[in-house]
């Protein structure tokens, strides 16, 4: 939560959806007051959490009892949740204390637009007296109020995780579920959600979808009979509940806060370990579903706006068999791309196959696990993924990786490999961006120092798609997480151009002892600019050091607007006072490049002077 210095009271307003799984809802629009507190109301708890807190003291009152408490209380604060459900009080004459806290919820958000549903009557609920002083408030409505509030506006949610049914700790990542409504003529389908990297999905839909397709409406005073449906990024049934399940206790006349556990015994097959490409080396975690995670709706990754450059490791999971076949998985590129949170890129627009063919330069070796045995002695065999261990699609199979590596080994055979024991390392394969990059340097001579990069040289931001493929190896089912797209990856290889001189030496000469007024001419130019400064000091341990200022980029740090690309000038003067000295100029510019676990360093051109005198 945000801190805010100026709030007397600041807190937040959730609802629960479903306890077991810490699910809630943000509960925006809901008026809260925080009164100087009566003798006749509860306190909340020390030491327990807001929603036993709540448990203990929430009440449902009137309006004219709140109305009469704000009247006689000695400080009334109020406010609004925002869209977080935060909210901050602003009440100068607060001196601190205890407050009795209420809120007023009077409407909740339409699943699917942005209107709200309004209640005929607010619902007031005194939620307890705390103290500001200990910190922000927490406030939890149970699932038994909240869930009927959203009963009472016909809004309805199914909440859930999906994993692997032998190893319910390994979640099933990128899978679509669909609920279904079992109904006397034809099923009603609830909606659909695709499941986030830890497994779990939400469905938001209104009543009127599962009372639809019948003249007479059986559901009046009920709920639905949920069953699901789950399906691969390609559409291949991976499990197809039958439509009694939906007649079952748990699921039968279900509620408007639904919460499930499904499995499936695809991922991964017996060896617990699931199929699944998640991020871009160690730091940037793939969208999923609507939610952009480390990547922005753009293509860039992180906060600081990063482009990929050189190298990146695919990273996530495969095991070597899945039911005993082998696994097998492949990537492919696209340059028609969309927003990261919109639909995946259509399968059909990726034409290049990462290592096949003509694009085999796009793949790059990387560790993708080791192979370890602890008898006769303790031993690790490093295996990595080359580009021979392709197939002629790209398909690449880690048995075959680990094949190869003992059959080169100096001391070890392929007979040797039962006795080994396979350690994941979460490289899947690398991808060489810079086989993707269309964009040639800016020539060397395109501009001295001082003068302005020509718009003929300037760079454009390029961005490609990036699809996952993984397959049984002996029948090519696809497996869970096939078809995991990342719509947009900006990437760039381009050198920053930066150059800088001594103004004076570009007529005198770089040898000329120098007097009066120096400048410095620089230009400064990438794309994807990250930041660019220049110092001038003296030679003689730092009795002169300057760090000079040029409006409105120099200094520049952190940058992540897209508009400031660099600058140039032709005579940007170092302040005085000099003293007869030799001088070092730094000029140091850095692009907003990473490989995916580590950033791209800059450049940092370098010259010198020497001032002899006024």
């Amino acid at each position: 939560m945000e801190e805010l210095r100026h709030c007397a009271v600041k807190g937040r307003l959730r609802g629960l959806l479903c306890a077991r799984r810490d699910v809630f809802d943000l509960i925006a629009g809901a008026e809260i007051y925080a009164l100087s507190p009566s003798r006749g109301e509860a306190p909340a708890r020390p030491g327990q959490t807001a929603d036993q807190s709540l448990k203990t003291v929430l009440r449902r009152i009137e309006a004219p009892e709140l109305e009469e408490r704000r009247k006689g209380a000695r400080l009334a604060m109020h406010g609004t949740t925002s869209a977080d459900g935060t909210f901050c009080l602003v009440e100068p004459r607060y001196e601190g204390g205890e407050v009795d806290v209420y809120a007023a919820i009077s409407s909740l958000p339409v699943p699917g637009s942005q209107r709200s549903a309004r209640l005929e009557q607010a619902w007031i609920l005194y939620l307890g007296t705390y103290d500001p002083r200990q910190g922000p408030i927490e406030l939890l409505l149970p699932s038994a109020i909240w869930c009927k509030l959203k009963r009472l506006l016909d809004i309805w949610t199914i909440v859930g995780r999906v994993a692997s049914c032998a190893h319910p700790s390994v979640p099933v990542i990128g899978v679509t579920v669909r609920a279904f409504d079992v109904d006397w003529l034809a099923d009603d389908e609830l909606g659909s959600a695709v499941t986030l990297a830890d497994g779990s999905f939400r469905i938001d839909y209104l009543g009127e979808k599962y009372r639809k397709g019948t003249f007479i409406d059986v559901e009046l005073f009920g709920g639905p009979d949920v069953y699901f449906k789950i399906e691969s990024s390609t559409g291949q049934a991976l499990l197809t509940e039958p439509g009694s399940k939906g007649r079952e206790p748990g699921r039968a006349d279900s509620g408007p806060c639904l919460c499930v556990d499904l499995c499936l015994d695809l991922p991964g097959g017996d060896t617990g370990i699931p199929t699944a490409w998640t991020k871009v080396g160690l730091a940037f975690t793939l969208p999923a579903g609507p939610s952009l995670h480390d990547f922005d709706a753009d293509g860039y990754a992180g906060a600081a706006r990063y482009g990929l450059s050189q190298t990146i490791r695919a990273t996530g999971s495969a095991p070597l068999k899945n039911g005993g076949n082998p696994v097998e998985y492949r990537f492919l590129v696209s340059s028609t791309t969309a927003p990261n949170g919109a639909p995946p890129v259509p399968a059909a627009q990726f034409t290049r196959v990462v290592g096949k063919g003509a694009d085999a330069s796009l793949f790059s070796s990387i560790p993708v696990g080791q192979m370890v045995r602890y008898l006769p002695f303790f031993e690790i065999v490093d295996i990595a993924a080359e580009h021979a261990d392709l197939d002629a699609d790209g398909w690449l199979d880690v048995n075959r990786s680990i094949l190869r590596t003992f059959s080169t080994h100096l001391t070890l055979t392929p007979a040797d490999i039962p006795a080994f024991q396979y350690v994941d390392l979460d490289g899947l394969m690398g991808i060489n961006t810079a086989a993707l990059t269309t964009a040639p340097d800016v020539p060397d001579g395109a501009a001295d120092a001082g003068q302005p990069i020509p718009a003929a040289d300037l760079i454009s931001v390029q961005k490609v798609a990036v699809r996952f493929e993984i397959r049984d190896g002996v029948s090519h089912v696809p497996l869970a997480g096939d078809g995991t797209t990342l719509n947009s990856m900006v990437i760039n290889n381009n050198a920053v151009f930066a150059k800088v001189e001594v103004t004076e030496h570009q007529s005198l000469g770089s040898c000329s002892p120098l007097h009066g007024a120096i400048h410095l001419a620089y230009t400064v130019y990438h794309p994807l600019l990250q930041g660019m400064s220049l110092s001038v000091a003296s030679n003689d341990g730092g009795s002169y050091t300057a760090h000079l200022t040029d409006p409105p980029s120099l200094p520049l740090s952190g940058n992540t607007n897209p508009a400031v690309t660099g600058q140039s000038n032709p005579a940007l003067a170092v302040p005085p006072p000099l003293h007869r000295c030799t001088y070092l100029v730094t000029l140091l510019a850095n692009p907003r490049l990473h490989t995916g676990d580590t950033p791209v360093g800059g450049v940092m051109p370098q010259t010198t002077f020497y001032w002899e005198g006024p």
